[in-house]
């Protein structure tokens, strides 16, 4: 009788969206939130693709439930997961969590019906893991879903058909949010993730996706500079916006009740809240010329979050000359072929992504687009 009523809440819950922006935290707040008693979710992002759409063609609840767990097996044996250091949580970083996929399956198949719709079967998953958990049938007020990438939450929305949401995207100051992709994902496994494609992404990323999420729905915006620097407040007013309660969880860095230590492309090991966070810029990747553009190309952003403006204010519409990012990148992708093996598509996609970035990032686009910034927590 109460897990019955428990279940016709969640048909209620308040949808909430999480899009990253670039290395500006999303993992971070996620595992701010990872202990709140209000908010259903799973310990890390959803990746909304061919596969995933697949769960929701299947009819049976047991291939259903297999099939989820097959392709999120980090989300029932935290040890699979050692890019987000997900094997190396807890205070002594020796700590891991697991979740019994039987009784998931079990739980799943007494929630699920023949006529579910695609988003009440991704609802009762969550349930099911919930209760797998063994956590206590508390009023949940949230449905919270990490998305994680633009496209991912444009495909997340498209798939459920959903009207009714809100989306919480983390930004930090631009040009920081610059340096710290390039800086993280170059030295990362030898920089064997980072081709011009990846950062003509992060780029897009940091000028264009305030604008990009606001065609989707209603956005929040949540800086990560004030989410370590001004955590409380941040949390609160978080907790106002989705009628929560503010509880002291929202202060610890966790995955499933387990400190969290932060991703390996960081390279350090980072547990929670800093309170002496600060806007760091490494020039050593970035001619001057390419960070007075790219402060020019994100001025409305850094003004509305009172981010710092670092160079005099000019218009520079265009950039027509290879920016030192860029060659550093491209450097990056000769090197990684040479070792790795030849592949025509990474060397095809300097020049093309070059193109691209020319193109497509100026400030003509920019200022026609005249997008109205959300409000920051």
């Amino acid at each position: 009788m109460l897990l019955n009523l428990f279940f016709l809440r969640i048909f209620k819950l308040k949808i909430v969206l999480l899009a990253a922006g670039g290395r500006a935290g999303a993992d971070f707040f996620h595992s701010l939130i990872d202990g709140h008693s209000q908010i259903l979710q799973f310990p890390g992002y959803l990746r909304i693709n061919e596969n995933f759409k697949t769960i929701f063609k299947l009819k049976d609840p047991h291939k259903i439930a297999k099939q989820f767990i097959k392709m999120y097996p980090e989300f029932f044996d935290s040890r699979v997961n050692k890019f987000e250091r997900w094997n190396k949580l807890g205070s002594n970083k020796n700590s891991f969590f697991k979740v019994e996929r039987v009784k998931f399956i079990k739980n799943f198949i007494k929630l699920a019906k023949i006529d579910d719709k695609k988003f009440d079967i991704l609802k009762k998953l969550h349930l099911s893991y919930f209760l797998s958990r063994k956590r206590k049938l508390n009023d949940k007020k949230i449905l919270f879903i990490h998305t994680h990438l633009l496209s991912w939450t444009k495909e997340f929305i498209k798939f459920f058909r959903l009207k009714n949401f809100e989306i919480l995207h983390t930004i930090r100051h631009p040009l920081a949010s610059l340096n710290s992709q390039q800086k993280s994902w170059l030295n990362f496994d030898n920089g064997g993730h980072y081709f011009p494609k990846e950062l003509y992404y992060h780029l897009d990323t940091v000028i264009n996706c305030i604008s990009d999420l606001s065609k989707l729905g209603s956005v929040n915006i949540i800086q990560l500079e004030r989410l370590h620097i001004k955590n409380t407040t941040v949390m609160k007013n978080f907790c106002k916006k989705f009628k929560i309660n503010y509880e002291k969880s929202l202060a610890k860095s966790t995955k499933n009740n387990l400190i969290w230590w932060g991703d390996a492309v960081s390279g350090r090991f980072l547990s929670g809240i800093n309170k002496n966070h600060k806007i760091n810029i490494d020039k050593k990747y970035f001619y001057e010329r390419d960070l007075i553009f790219f402060q020019n190309m994100t001025e409305d952003i850094i003004q509305k979050y009172n981010y710092e403006f670092y160079y005099q204010r000019k218009s520079l519409y265009f950039n027509f000359l290879p920016m030192k990012c860029e060659i550093l990148v491209w450097k990056n992708t000769i090197k990684n072929i040479f070792f790795k093996g030849f592949r025509w598509k990474n060397l095809l996609s300097i020049p093309l992504f070059y193109l691209i970035r020319i193109l497509s990032l100026n400030l003509l686009i920019i200022r026609a687009r005249k997008q109205i910034l959300p409000r920051s927590f």
